[in-house]
Protein backbone atom coordinates (compact mmCIF):
# COMPACT_ATOMS: atom_id res chain seq x y z
CA UNK A 1 0.00 0.00 0.00
CA UNK A 2 2.30 2.74 -0.80
CA UNK A 3 1.62 6.57 0.21
CA UNK A 4 2.61 9.39 -2.35
CA UNK A 5 3.02 12.46 -0.95
CA UNK A 6 3.44 15.80 -2.32
CA UNK A 7 3.35 19.50 -0.36
CA UNK A 8 4.94 21.06 2.15
CA UNK A 9 7.57 19.14 4.38
CA UNK A 10 9.87 21.54 6.09
CA UNK A 11 9.77 20.40 9.08
CA UNK A 12 10.34 16.31 7.70
CA UNK A 13 6.95 15.70 8.35
CA UNK A 14 7.21 12.67 5.83
CA UNK A 15 10.34 11.04 4.55
CA UNK A 16 10.04 10.77 0.92
CA UNK A 17 12.42 7.55 -0.05
CA UNK A 18 11.67 7.92 -3.96
CA UNK A 19 9.68 9.60 -6.87
CA UNK A 20 7.32 7.48 -8.37
CA UNK A 21 7.80 7.35 -11.88
CA UNK A 22 4.83 6.23 -13.34
CA UNK A 23 3.26 9.30 -11.53
CA UNK A 24 3.41 12.52 -13.94
CA UNK A 25 1.81 15.05 -11.16
CA UNK A 26 5.08 15.17 -9.34
CA UNK A 27 4.31 12.67 -5.81
CA UNK A 28 7.26 10.83 -3.90
CA UNK A 29 6.91 7.66 -2.05
CA UNK A 30 7.24 8.39 1.71
CA UNK A 31 8.50 5.68 4.11
CA UNK A 32 5.91 4.47 6.48
CA UNK A 33 5.30 1.34 8.63
CA UNK A 34 2.88 0.49 6.42
CA UNK A 35 1.03 -2.81 7.61
CA UNK A 36 -1.00 -5.29 5.58
CA UNK A 37 -2.79 -6.04 8.40
CA UNK A 38 -4.11 -3.54 10.21
CA UNK A 39 -5.88 -0.34 8.33
CA UNK A 40 -3.48 3.17 7.80
CA UNK A 41 -4.61 5.88 9.66
CA UNK A 42 -3.38 9.30 9.02
CA UNK A 43 -3.89 12.66 10.03
CA UNK A 44 -1.65 15.82 8.21
CA UNK A 45 -0.91 18.96 10.66
CA UNK A 46 0.79 22.25 9.71
CA UNK A 47 4.46 20.79 11.80
CA UNK A 48 3.95 17.23 11.89
CA UNK A 49 2.16 14.13 10.72
CA UNK A 50 0.07 11.26 12.74
CA UNK A 51 0.29 7.99 11.54
CA UNK A 52 -1.15 4.91 13.18
CA UNK A 53 -1.51 0.95 12.59
CA UNK A 54 -3.43 -0.74 15.07
CA UNK A 55 -2.69 0.29 18.71
CA UNK A 56 0.27 1.86 17.82
CA UNK A 57 0.86 5.54 17.01
CA UNK A 58 3.71 7.12 15.14
CA UNK A 59 3.82 11.36 15.22
CA UNK A 60 6.80 12.87 13.34
CA UNK A 61 7.92 16.37 12.27
CA UNK A 62 9.32 19.39 14.36
CA UNK A 63 8.07 18.27 18.11
CA UNK A 64 10.69 20.25 20.07
CA UNK A 65 13.85 21.35 19.00
CA UNK A 66 14.08 20.39 14.81
CA UNK A 67 12.74 18.49 11.81
CA UNK A 68 12.75 15.19 11.26
CA UNK A 69 12.12 14.35 14.77
CA UNK A 70 9.99 10.82 15.37
CA UNK A 71 8.10 9.60 18.26
CA UNK A 72 6.41 6.16 18.83
CA UNK A 73 3.43 5.61 21.11
CA UNK A 74 1.16 2.13 22.03
CA UNK A 75 -2.83 2.90 22.99
CA UNK A 76 -4.94 1.14 24.89
CA UNK A 77 -6.99 -0.10 21.82
CA UNK A 78 -6.72 -0.24 18.07
CA UNK A 79 -7.09 3.54 17.00
CA UNK A 80 -9.85 4.47 14.74
CA UNK A 81 -9.39 8.04 13.71
CA UNK A 82 -6.57 10.77 14.17
CA UNK A 83 -7.25 14.86 13.91
CA UNK A 84 -3.89 16.31 14.51
CA UNK A 85 -3.83 20.22 15.90
CA UNK A 86 -1.73 22.67 15.87
CA UNK A 87 -1.23 22.27 19.74
CA UNK A 88 -2.21 18.14 20.03
CA UNK A 89 -3.36 15.56 18.06
CA UNK A 90 -7.14 13.87 19.08
CA UNK A 91 -6.98 10.02 19.64
CA UNK A 92 -9.91 8.06 18.71
CA UNK A 93 -9.98 4.42 19.43
CA UNK A 94 -12.30 1.93 17.97
CA UNK A 95 -13.78 1.22 21.70
CA UNK A 96 -15.29 4.89 21.38
CA UNK A 97 -12.64 6.12 23.89
CA UNK A 98 -11.03 9.42 23.17
CA UNK A 99 -7.52 10.53 23.83
CA UNK A 100 -5.72 13.48 23.73
CA UNK A 101 -1.37 13.81 22.67
CA UNK A 102 0.92 16.97 22.39
CA UNK A 103 3.40 16.49 19.59
CA UNK A 104 6.47 16.44 21.64
CA UNK A 105 8.88 13.99 22.33
CA UNK A 106 8.10 12.91 25.55
CA UNK A 107 4.53 12.98 24.40
CA UNK A 108 1.76 11.22 26.40
CA UNK A 109 -1.58 9.76 25.38
CA UNK A 110 -4.06 11.32 28.48
CA UNK A 111 -8.01 10.38 28.60
CA UNK A 112 -10.20 13.64 27.25
CA UNK A 113 -12.71 14.22 30.14
CA UNK A 114 -16.12 15.28 28.38
CA UNK A 115 -18.98 17.21 29.50
CA UNK A 116 -22.01 15.42 30.72
CA UNK A 117 -24.52 16.22 27.53
CA UNK A 118 -27.78 17.63 29.22
CA UNK A 119 -30.27 15.57 30.50
CA UNK A 120 -32.90 13.80 28.09
CA UNK A 121 -36.94 15.07 29.29
CA UNK A 122 -37.75 11.26 30.28
CA UNK A 123 -36.04 11.53 33.33
CA UNK A 124 -33.10 10.49 35.43
CA UNK A 125 -31.94 6.56 34.93
CA UNK A 126 -32.10 4.54 38.01
CA UNK A 127 -30.70 1.33 38.81
CA UNK A 128 -32.99 -1.91 39.34
CA UNK A 129 -32.80 -0.93 43.30
CA UNK A 130 -33.80 3.02 42.41
CA UNK A 131 -30.63 4.47 43.00
CA UNK A 132 -29.70 7.20 40.72
CA UNK A 133 -27.20 6.16 37.55
CA UNK A 134 -24.01 7.97 37.32
CA UNK A 135 -23.91 9.25 33.82
CA UNK A 136 -21.79 7.12 31.46
CA UNK A 137 -19.52 8.50 29.55
CA UNK A 138 -19.69 9.47 25.91
CA UNK A 139 -19.32 6.99 23.10
CA UNK A 140 -17.21 8.94 20.82
CA UNK A 141 -17.80 8.19 17.21
CA UNK A 142 -16.06 11.47 14.88
CA UNK A 143 -13.32 13.74 15.46
CA UNK A 144 -12.25 16.44 13.93
CA UNK A 145 -9.58 19.21 14.17
CA UNK A 146 -8.78 22.83 13.09
CA UNK A 147 -5.99 25.19 14.00
CA UNK A 148 -8.99 27.10 16.73
CA UNK A 149 -11.20 24.64 17.17
CA UNK A 150 -11.70 20.40 18.09
CA UNK A 151 -14.70 18.82 17.35
CA UNK A 152 -16.16 15.59 18.34
CA UNK A 153 -19.89 13.85 18.14
CA UNK A 154 -21.09 11.23 20.08
CA UNK A 155 -23.30 8.36 19.09
CA UNK A 156 -25.95 9.56 21.05
CA UNK A 157 -25.62 12.85 18.42
CA UNK A 158 -23.67 15.01 20.99
CA UNK A 159 -21.80 17.57 19.62
CA UNK A 160 -18.44 18.85 21.83
CA UNK A 161 -16.27 21.24 21.53
CA UNK A 162 -13.67 19.76 23.46
CA UNK A 163 -14.46 18.90 26.52
CA UNK A 164 -17.38 20.92 26.77
CA UNK A 165 -21.07 19.83 25.00
CA UNK A 166 -22.13 22.79 22.79
CA UNK A 167 -25.08 21.04 20.97
CA UNK A 168 -27.39 17.74 21.13
CA UNK A 169 -29.46 16.74 18.33
CA UNK A 170 -32.69 15.38 19.33
CA UNK A 171 -33.55 13.14 16.58
CA UNK A 172 -33.07 9.54 17.59
CA UNK A 173 -33.17 8.72 13.29
CA UNK A 174 -30.03 12.03 13.34
CA UNK A 175 -27.04 9.82 12.17
CA UNK A 176 -23.30 11.66 11.41
CA UNK A 177 -22.05 10.58 8.24
CA UNK A 178 -19.10 13.14 7.86
CA UNK A 179 -17.67 15.76 9.95
CA UNK A 180 -14.94 18.09 8.72
CA UNK A 181 -13.02 20.96 10.30
CA UNK A 182 -11.37 24.01 8.88
CA UNK A 183 -9.20 26.60 10.28
CA UNK A 184 -11.55 28.22 13.05
CA UNK A 185 -14.94 26.36 11.26
CA UNK A 186 -16.78 22.93 11.40
CA UNK A 187 -19.11 21.15 8.45
CA UNK A 188 -21.59 18.40 9.36
CA UNK A 189 -23.05 16.10 7.36
CA UNK A 190 -25.76 12.90 8.21
CA UNK A 191 -26.94 10.43 6.46
CA UNK A 192 -29.77 12.33 5.33
CA UNK A 193 -27.88 14.49 2.83
CA UNK A 194 -28.11 17.44 5.38
CA UNK A 195 -25.17 19.95 6.05
CA UNK A 196 -24.76 21.76 9.07
CA UNK A 197 -21.82 24.30 9.71
CA UNK A 198 -20.55 26.56 12.58
CA UNK A 199 -17.80 28.36 13.81
CA UNK A 200 -16.26 31.69 12.81
CA UNK A 201 -18.16 32.15 9.57
CA UNK A 202 -16.77 35.50 8.43
CA UNK A 203 -14.79 34.74 5.19
CA UNK A 204 -18.07 32.84 3.99
CA UNK A 205 -17.07 29.26 5.06
CA UNK A 206 -20.63 28.49 6.84
CA UNK A 207 -22.43 28.69 3.36
CA UNK A 208 -25.00 31.24 5.46
CA UNK A 209 -26.28 34.91 3.48
CA UNK A 210 -24.43 36.41 6.94
CA UNK A 211 -21.36 36.42 7.39
CA UNK A 212 -21.26 36.09 11.40
CA UNK A 213 -19.98 33.33 14.14
CA UNK A 214 -22.65 30.56 14.92
CA UNK A 215 -21.81 29.11 17.93
CA UNK A 216 -23.99 26.12 17.67
CA UNK A 217 -25.01 23.60 14.10
CA UNK A 218 -26.86 25.51 11.72
CA UNK A 219 -28.55 23.99 9.25
CA UNK A 220 -27.66 25.09 5.51
CA UNK A 221 -30.69 26.26 4.33
CA UNK A 222 -28.77 26.79 0.82
CA UNK A 223 -28.87 23.56 0.09
CA UNK A 224 -32.13 22.40 1.89
CA UNK A 225 -33.82 19.61 -0.24
CA UNK A 226 -30.42 18.62 -1.96
CA UNK A 227 -28.84 15.13 -0.75
CA UNK A 228 -25.52 15.57 -0.32
CA UNK A 229 -23.35 12.58 -0.42
CA UNK A 230 -19.94 14.16 0.33
CA UNK A 231 -18.18 17.53 2.30
CA UNK A 232 -15.04 19.09 2.99
CA UNK A 233 -13.52 21.96 5.10
CA UNK A 234 -10.53 23.65 3.88
CA UNK A 235 -8.70 26.57 5.65
CA UNK A 236 -11.79 29.41 5.35
CA UNK A 237 -13.50 27.54 2.50
CA UNK A 238 -16.08 24.60 2.29
CA UNK A 239 -17.24 21.93 -0.58
CA UNK A 240 -19.98 19.57 -1.02
CA UNK A 241 -21.56 17.32 -3.81
CA UNK A 242 -25.01 16.13 -4.11
CA UNK A 243 -26.06 12.52 -5.49
CA UNK A 244 -26.92 14.12 -8.48
CA UNK A 245 -22.92 14.60 -9.04
CA UNK A 246 -23.29 18.35 -8.92
CA UNK A 247 -20.19 19.99 -7.19
CA UNK A 248 -20.57 23.11 -4.97
CA UNK A 249 -18.32 25.38 -3.17
CA UNK A 250 -18.30 28.53 -0.65
CA UNK A 251 -16.06 30.41 1.58
CA UNK A 252 -13.17 32.37 0.57
CA UNK A 253 -11.30 32.14 -3.14
CA UNK A 254 -8.01 34.08 -2.41
CA UNK A 255 -6.28 31.44 -4.64
CA UNK A 256 -8.76 30.08 -6.60
CA UNK A 257 -9.53 27.16 -4.37
CA UNK A 258 -13.31 27.81 -4.78
CA UNK A 259 -12.47 26.68 -8.53
CA UNK A 260 -13.47 30.07 -9.71
CA UNK A 261 -11.24 32.41 -11.80
CA UNK A 262 -9.54 35.07 -8.83
CA UNK A 263 -9.04 38.05 -12.00
CA UNK A 264 -11.52 38.93 -14.36
CA UNK A 265 -10.42 38.41 -17.88
CA UNK A 266 -7.34 41.09 -18.52
CA UNK A 267 -6.14 40.58 -15.01
CA UNK A 268 -6.81 44.56 -14.09
CA UNK A 269 -9.92 43.63 -11.18
CA UNK A 270 -10.50 40.82 -8.58
CA UNK A 271 -13.51 38.61 -8.39
CA UNK A 272 -15.27 38.71 -5.69
CA UNK A 273 -13.08 37.50 -2.94
CA UNK A 274 -15.92 35.96 -0.26
CA UNK A 275 -18.95 33.46 -1.50
CA UNK A 276 -21.26 33.40 1.23
CA UNK A 277 -23.52 31.02 -0.62
CA UNK A 278 -22.87 27.64 -2.31
CA UNK A 279 -21.62 28.22 -5.74
CA UNK A 280 -22.58 25.42 -8.16
CA UNK A 281 -19.17 24.82 -10.36
CA UNK A 282 -19.47 24.02 -14.29
CA UNK A 283 -16.43 21.09 -14.21
CA UNK A 284 -14.42 20.81 -17.36
CA UNK A 285 -15.24 17.58 -20.09
CA UNK A 286 -12.79 15.11 -18.06
CA UNK A 287 -12.19 13.43 -21.33
CA UNK A 288 -12.73 10.39 -20.37
CA UNK A 289 -16.08 10.34 -22.37
CA UNK A 290 -14.09 10.91 -25.78
CA UNK A 291 -11.83 8.23 -24.91
CA UNK A 292 -14.27 5.84 -24.43
CA UNK A 293 -17.19 6.60 -26.80
CA UNK A 294 -16.67 2.73 -28.04
CA UNK A 295 -16.99 1.49 -24.68
CA UNK A 296 -20.22 3.00 -24.49
CA UNK A 297 -19.30 5.10 -21.70
CA UNK A 298 -21.60 7.48 -19.90
CA UNK A 299 -21.01 11.25 -18.58
CA UNK A 300 -22.55 9.76 -15.39
CA UNK A 301 -19.31 7.70 -14.79
CA UNK A 302 -16.99 10.86 -14.62
CA UNK A 303 -19.44 12.68 -12.48
CA UNK A 304 -17.76 14.19 -9.09
CA UNK A 305 -17.96 11.64 -6.57
CA UNK A 306 -15.18 12.70 -3.31
CA UNK A 307 -13.92 16.26 -2.95
CA UNK A 308 -11.06 16.89 -0.22
CA UNK A 309 -9.66 20.60 0.90
CA UNK A 310 -6.72 21.83 2.34
CA UNK A 311 -5.80 25.19 4.16
CA UNK A 312 -6.15 26.96 0.05
CA UNK A 313 -6.51 24.14 -2.07
CA UNK A 314 -9.23 21.55 -3.32
CA UNK A 315 -9.19 18.61 -4.64
CA UNK A 316 -11.60 16.43 -6.35
CA UNK A 317 -12.12 12.74 -7.64
CA UNK A 318 -14.68 11.66 -10.43
CA UNK A 319 -15.86 8.42 -10.56
CA UNK A 320 -14.00 7.41 -13.89
CA UNK A 321 -10.88 7.58 -10.75
CA UNK A 322 -8.86 10.74 -12.09
CA UNK A 323 -8.22 13.16 -9.91
CA UNK A 324 -8.80 16.91 -9.97
CA UNK A 325 -7.10 20.12 -8.41
CA UNK A 326 -7.97 23.73 -7.82
CA UNK A 327 -6.07 26.25 -5.43
CA UNK A 328 -3.06 27.29 -3.74
CA UNK A 329 0.46 25.11 -5.15
CA UNK A 330 3.15 27.64 -4.19
CA UNK A 331 4.65 24.05 -2.37
CA UNK A 332 3.75 21.82 -4.81
CA UNK A 333 0.62 20.91 -2.92
CA UNK A 334 -1.77 19.91 -6.21
CA UNK A 335 1.20 17.87 -7.78
CA UNK A 336 2.47 20.26 -9.82
CA UNK A 337 4.20 23.60 -9.74
CA UNK A 338 3.39 26.86 -12.07
CA UNK A 339 5.82 29.30 -13.83
CA UNK A 340 4.27 32.80 -13.93
CA UNK A 341 1.71 32.40 -10.67
CA UNK A 342 1.30 30.63 -7.46
CA UNK A 343 -2.40 29.47 -7.61
CA UNK A 344 -4.86 27.33 -10.31
CA UNK A 345 -8.19 29.11 -10.42
CA UNK A 346 -10.03 26.57 -12.55
CA UNK A 347 -9.85 22.37 -11.44
CA UNK A 348 -7.72 20.61 -13.73
CA UNK A 349 -7.07 16.97 -14.02
CA UNK A 350 -3.50 15.51 -12.53
CA UNK A 351 -2.04 13.97 -15.53
CA UNK A 352 -1.12 10.49 -14.79
CA UNK A 353 -3.08 10.06 -11.87
CA UNK A 354 -5.82 7.24 -11.77
CA UNK A 355 -7.44 6.39 -8.82
CA UNK A 356 -9.51 3.11 -7.78
CA UNK A 357 -12.21 4.64 -6.30
CA UNK A 358 -13.72 1.93 -4.29
CA UNK A 359 -10.02 1.80 -2.08
CA UNK A 360 -7.57 4.35 -2.73
CA UNK A 361 -8.03 7.20 -0.78
CA UNK A 362 -6.88 11.18 -0.62
CA UNK A 363 -5.63 13.25 2.30
CA UNK A 364 -5.39 16.98 2.22
CA UNK A 365 -2.74 18.45 4.89
CA UNK A 366 -3.08 21.91 5.02
CA UNK A 367 -0.31 22.53 2.51
CA UNK A 368 0.06 19.47 0.80
CA UNK A 369 -1.91 16.30 -0.27
CA UNK A 370 -1.47 12.41 -0.17
CA UNK A 371 -2.51 9.43 -1.64
CA UNK A 372 -3.12 6.37 -0.18
CA UNK A 373 -2.96 3.55 -2.82
CA UNK A 374 -4.42 0.47 -1.29
CA UNK A 375 -5.96 -0.93 -5.11
CA UNK A 376 -5.08 1.38 -7.98
CA UNK A 377 -2.13 0.62 -10.52
CA UNK A 378 -0.12 3.59 -10.18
Amino acid sequence: MPLLFTGFNAFGQHECISRDVDCAAGFSEINAPVSTQNQCTISIGFRYAALAFGRKLWLRGLLDDGPNECVTLKAAGDIKALAAGDSHCLVLLESGQLYRVQPKLQAELLVVRLEAPPRSNSGTKRSFFGAPKAPSSPIIEHIACGSHINVAVSSENAVFSIPSCLHQFAERQFRVKQLQCGHEHAVLLNVNGDVFTWGNGLRGQLGQPVLKVEETPQLMEALAGIKITQIAAGGWHSAAISAFGDLYTWGLNCSGQLGMRVMKPGGFLKEPTVYPLPQLQDLPECGCSKEAKSNEHDDDDCAPLRVFAGSRHTLLTRRCGRLWASGWCQHGQLGTQLQNRSYMDAFQALDGIRLNTCSDDVLCGPWSTLLSLKGSGN
